[in-house]
């Protein structure tokens, strides 16, 4: 039996026959890129340690060569961190604080291949109930099933679209269990759910 490998739907399909030209030219590829980069480290590092990193990375990039800079990044981070807490829907949950999860991320900014993305950043203290686990996704890109683990989705936990130019999905974000920790009932004294900006409705 053959496999098809059409993107789910026909998404990249749709999305370069309702975009602009200029968003399909390579430029604009290497802009977005840029723009991604720099507003998740600024989001996330704030202006100064943005700043830091990109004069350490040039540094490191300039003395060493782009390889030794990766290799500094690796070693300094915890990018293949791992924590398994085998959450369950509806149980209790606190993201931590942005600094534990900066150092849980390689120089991909991400954890075993699943990135801390842009717009994540805000809920970073707050309390959500667990949706849902995840332990299968396919990629739109070319119809791969993935499996996954310890990863979770949180309740009413969506991406605003807001970094990247409007984006209306609403997917949920993917959470990594070290990214989160347990929190009891009567550690947060009831419920303590704090529900997040502009959840759409379901």
């Amino acid at each position: 039996m053959s496999i098809d490998h059409t993107p789910c739907h026909g998404t990249l399909v749709n999305l370069m026959m309702s975009s602009r030209r200029w968003r399909l030219s390579p430029l604009f590829h290497i802009y977005q890129k840029f723009h991604s980069y720099l507003v998740w480290y600024v989001e996330n590092t704030g202006f100064l340690g943005t700043m830091k990193h990109a004069f350490s990375l040039g540094t490191r990039v300039g003395v060493h060569g782009r390889g030794a800079a990766a290799a500094s990044i690796r070693h300094r981070q915890g990018g293949h961190a791992l924590e398994i807490l085998d959450l369950e829907p509806g149980e209790l949950v606190e993201v931590k604080p942005i600094e534990e999860i900066l150092n849980t991320l390689d120089d991909n900014r991400s954890n075993r291949g699943l990135r801390w993305m842009t717009g994540m950043r805000k809920y970073c203290g707050k309390r959500y109930r667990v949706y849902r686990r995840v332990e299968r996704i396919m990629l739109e890109t070319n119809g791969e099933m993935r499996n996954m683990k310890n990863t979770v989705l949180l309740q009413g936990v969506m991406c605003d679209g807001a970094a990247f130019g409007g984006c209306d999905r609403s997917c949920f974000h993917f959470w990594r269990e070290v990214w989160l920790k347990r929190v009891t009932e009567r550690q947060c004294g009831g419920d303590g759910v704090v529900p997040p900006r502009d959840v759409p409705e379901m």
